[in-house]
């Protein structure tokens, strides 16, 4: 056994003593400048074609696992980072040189086959980045269609084109790849496994729909006499007890809710194609892949638990994402900018920071919140242009690419910015929204009265842990994942072959996301070729 020691920079002991200490036990040592750097490479280098088993002594091989593939087949690491001082150091590496080699390894099934939870816009991104590359793709979702947050909004920022118009496609061509099988309407019931060889068994919830006799025509939809309060418009609009989800769902097929269901067999007498199916059954499903991709999203923090803004009392107090679904032009009103009562809105407040940036419930900055906002604000403008908006903030942080020229139009465009955030929302006698705030520059408590008050929650991490059987991927104290390094290998997380695209390890935007659910995309790739290498 050879012994190379990495002089890393990030060592607070004597490495010569370490390398001493060896020699007086009958060990000689190479003692290289850093590895990672073009100096310690080139050595390194030279002594690997010497040939014969090494033992490394340097950082972590979490940090710097290929470079060291690369220099080496299959080199043996101590982690010296993890020492705190000389003795315990040269302890490691006499226990390292001194234990005898573990048997030859047997190759192990290799899958290259990949699952990806959550099929929202980072998870459609990394599923056809993939399958394009010849992977082939499981897309899981929980809900009857793919396209998961991105669909319920009216426009994007910082461009306000339409938010379907740009996802609709995109679903569109993740439903016809050949690489890719949707598994929408899904339940997760067990992961095990490793990379390379992860065991998936999941649950295909019933909908009482043949998916392959129902083409999405809508007539049981219309006969069915059952409304229900619609979660997909967010409470906003009843709905059917059968219907689709929303008009560029995909799959485009319906689905009945059989708790709401009466039995009343007028969807079964009017379906020309004996699509429905009351007797239809959960389907179980193993899948065998060899990677797995968490697009898991994220969840909007309940307003209520700030009862100073009444939300959930008060009518005209809504969230920003019940607002989305008002100015869409398929929300419950056809995009009509009016109040509960019917009325048009004249005057609006968006209120920032609901539940972020505070100690008590969500102390991190949510990111996406002032943009959004501000985006929000220009769509009332365009809605009604004599609407008077004004915008409660704490700081505004529009830090992304356009961000902060869509600051500078809302501000051309009227819009008023008013840094304090409010105390109380309390309700007038005609039915608005009082806010109760304190001017931060101007000074004074004053009163503002609206016909709707829109608060920018925070995001939180999903509240349902995976069923990881094995070596679950590690959470942060607020239940996002961790990526295995928050610098080096932020997409990744801490159990190999489980990777992090979009709002599962933290709040982003829809560009970050797309970006990261690519970036997810290419990793996978890359642990593929690195386990055909190590076969």
């Amino acid at each position: 056994m050879k012994l190379l020691i990495c002089a890393c920079p990030e060592i607070r002991f004597d490495l010569p003593e370490v390398v001493r200490q060896l020699a007086d036990a009958g060990w000689q040592a190479h003692l290289s400048p850093p590895i990672c750097t073009p100096g310690g490479i080139k050595q390194a280098a030279a002594l690997s074609k010497e040939g014969g088993g090494w033992l490394l002594a340097a950082c972590s091989s979490a940090h710097h696992a290929g470079l060291f593939r690369r220099l080496w087949k299959d080199p043996r690491v101590i982690d010296l980072l993890g020492c705190t001082g000389t003795e315990e150091a040269v302890g490691a590496i006499l226990l390292g040189l001194e234990a005898p080699p573990g048997p030859p390894r047997e190759p192990r099934p290799l899958h290259q086959s990949v699952l990806i939870v959550g099929g929202g816009i980072g998870g459609c991104q990394a599923a056809l980045d993939l399958a394009h590359a010849g992977c082939r793709v499981y897309l899981a979702d929980s809900s009857l269609s793919v396209g998961g947050a991105m669909a319920q909004l009216d426009k994007t920022f910082p461009t306000l084109d339409c938010s379907i118009c740009i996802l609709g496609p995109k679903l569109v061509e993740v439903s016809t790849h050949g690489n890719i099988e949707l598994l929408t309407y899904a339940r997760i019931d067990k992961i095990s496994g490793q990379a390379g060889n992860f065991s998936v068994d999941l649950t295909l919830k019933p909908r009482y729909v043949d998916m392959s006799k129902c083409v999405g025509c809508g007539t049981c939809t219309e006969v069915c006499p059952v409304m229900v309060p619609s979660r997909w418009n967010l409470g906003l609009k009843p709905r059917k007890c059968i219907r689709i989800i929303f008009a560029q769902s995909v799959p485009l097929r319906a689905t009945i809710e059989k708790e709401y269901c009466i039995d009343c067999r007028m969807c079964v007498d009017v379906c020309d194609r004996q699509a429905i199916n009351l007797e239809d059954a959960p389907r179980f499903r193993q899948l065998q892949v060899g990677a797995i991709v968490l697009a898991t999203g994220a969840r909007p923090l309940d307003p209520s638990i700030k009862s100073e803004y009444g939300y959930g009392r008060l009518p005209a107090v809504i969230t920003n994402l019940e607002y989305e679904r008002i100015v869409c032009a398929t929300g419950p009103t056809q995009g009509a900018l009016i109040t509960s009562h019917g009325r048009p809105v004249k005057s609006l407040a968006f209120i920032q920071c609901v539940g972020s940036r505070d100690r008590r419930f969500l102390p991190y900055c949510s990111g996406y919140c002032c943009t959004a906002s501000i985006k929000e604000a220009m769509i009332a403008l365009e809605h009604h242009p004599d609407t008077r908006v004004t915008i409660f903030y704490n700081d505004i942080r529009t830090s992304g690419k356009g961000f902060e020229e869509l600051f500078r139009r809302a501000q051309k465009a009227g819009v008023r910015f008013i840094k304090g955030l409010p105390g109380l929302i309390r309700e007038d006698r005609a039915g608005r929204a009082v806010v109760c705030y304190e001017d931060l520059i101007s000074r004074g408590r004053k009163e503002l009265a609206v016909d709707l008050a829109v608060l920018a929650v925070g995001l939180q991490a999903p509240s349902e842990a995976l069923p990881f059987q094995d070596f679950p991927p590690e959470r942060d104290s607020f239940g996002f994942y961790r990526p295995r390094h928050p610098i080096l290998h932020s997409l990744e997380s801490s159990t190999p072959g489980i990777f992090l695209a979009g709002t599962s390890q933290g709040p982003k935007d829809i560009s970050e996301t797309v970006c990261q659910a690519s970036g997810a995309a290419a990793r996978v790739m890359s642990l593929f070729a690195t386990l055909r290498e190590t076969q």
